[in-house]
C-alpha cells in the first residue's frame, strides 16, 4: 500500500499547501537544510539520461520547488557524475516530495488521479550505476558577515563582468563553469566551527582582492548527514579560463592565504571539481 494512504486528508492538504507556497515563492528562507544528490551514470547512458532530465525539468520544479541546480562534472572527477542540489524547509517537506516521485507498482494510476505529472524515475534509475545523497547546512551567518546573502540571496550572474573572452558571442552562456570545492576535515566537535571562523576571516580579504568580476560564491555548506565534518564551497564562474583569472587575483589576499594555511591543518583531504550546468538548471 502506498505510503500516502498512511497520511490523513488534512495532513496531505497541509503538505500540498506548503509545497504550493514554495513553488510560488521567488526566494526561500535559508533555515532548513540542503540535499546534494550525486548520480553515477552508466557511460553509454549519459546522453539519454541528460535528455530525460531536460524533458521533465518543469515537472521536477513542480514536485521539488526547492530544486536549485543540476550539473555534470567536466574536470576533476568522474565525468559520468551528475549532481543535483535541493533546499528543503524541513524533513517532512522532503518526505512528501519524495513520495510524490516514488515509483511504486500502482504509482502511475495514483499519480494521474491525485498528484499530476510525475518523474520517469524507473527509466532514469536504469541508467545509473549508483546514486548517493547527503544533507548539508549552510553557514549563512558567516557568508553574511562577508557581505554575501547565501543561497537565499544568490542571483546567478549578478554583478559579474559578463565577459566571455574565450567564447564566441553567439555561444551565450555555454562557457559557464561551476566549481565544487570539498574539504574533509578531521573528526572533532570544534573542527567545523574553527574552519568557518578561519574561512570567513579570509574570505573577506579574498573578495576584496579579486577584482576580476569572474566568480560568485553561491553558498558554503557543511555536512549534517552522510560523511561528517565535510565543508563544501559552490562557486559560479564565467568560464573555466576566467576562474583561473579569479584564482590568480585571490592570491593577492594575504589574510586569505593565511586562512588556507590554517585550514590545511584541520583538513584530511581537499577536492575540487569543475561542472557544467544543464540548460534546465535553475542556477546557471
Amino acid at each position: 500500500m502506498l505510503a500516502f494512504t498512511l497520511r490523513s486528508r488534512s495532513a496531505l492538504s497541509s503538505a500540498r499547501t506548503r509545497t504550493l507556497t514554495r513553488a510560488l515563492s521567488t526566494k526561500f528562507q535559508t533555515a532548513g537544510f540542503f540535499e546534494l544528490r550525486t548520480d553515477q551514470v552508466l557511460p553509454g547512458s549519459m546522453a539519454s539520461y541528460l535528455d530525460e532530465h531536460e524533458r521533465v525539468a518543469t515537472t521536477r520544479q513542480d514536485i521539488f520547488p526547492g530544486w536549485l541546480g543540476i550539473w555534470k562534472t567536466e574536470l576533476g572527477g568522474c565525468v559520468h557524475s551528475v549532481r543535483h542540489l535541493y533546499h528543503w524547509n524541513d524533513y517532512d517537506e522532503r518526505d512528501f516530495a519524495r513520495q510524490r516521485a516514488e515509483d511504486t507498482v500502482d504509482y502511475e494510476a495514483f499519480r494521474s488521479k491525485h498528484m499530476g505529472p510525475a518523474l520517469p524515475l524507473p527509466s532514469l534509475r536504469q541508467k545509473l550505476s549508483s546514486s548517493t545523497s547527503v544533507a548539508l547546512v549552510e553557514a549563512t551567518s558567516h557568508l553574511q558577515a562577508c557581505g554575501l546573502g547565501g543561497a537565499a540571496g544568490f542571483t546567478p550572474g549578478a554583478g559579474l563582468s559578463k565577459r566571455q573572452t574565450l567564447v564566441p558571442a553567439d555561444d551565450g552562456d555555454t562557457a559557464l563553469a561551476w566549481e565544487l570545492r570539498t574539504y574533509q576535515l578531521r573528526l572533532g566537535y570544534d573542527t567545523v566551527p574553527q574552519f568557518l571562523e578561519l574561512y570567513a576571516e579570509g574570505l573577506k580579504d579574498k573578495l576584496a582582492a579579486d577584482d576580476s568580476g569572474a566568480s560568485q560564491l553561491a553558498t558554503l555548506l557543511y555536512s549534517d548527514c552522510g560523511s561528517l565534518n565535510v565543508v563544501m564551497e559552490l562557486w559560479r564562474h564565467e568560464s573555466m579560463q576566467r576562474a583561473q583569472v579569479s584564482r590568480a587575483a585571490s592570491r593577492k589576499a594575504t589574510k586569505w592565504r593565511h586562512a588556507i594555511n590554517e585550514i590545511a591543518k584541520l583538513s584530511v583531504s581537499f577536492d575540487t571539481q569543475m561542472m557544467r550546468p544543464l540548460a534546465s538548471s535553475p542556477w546557471r
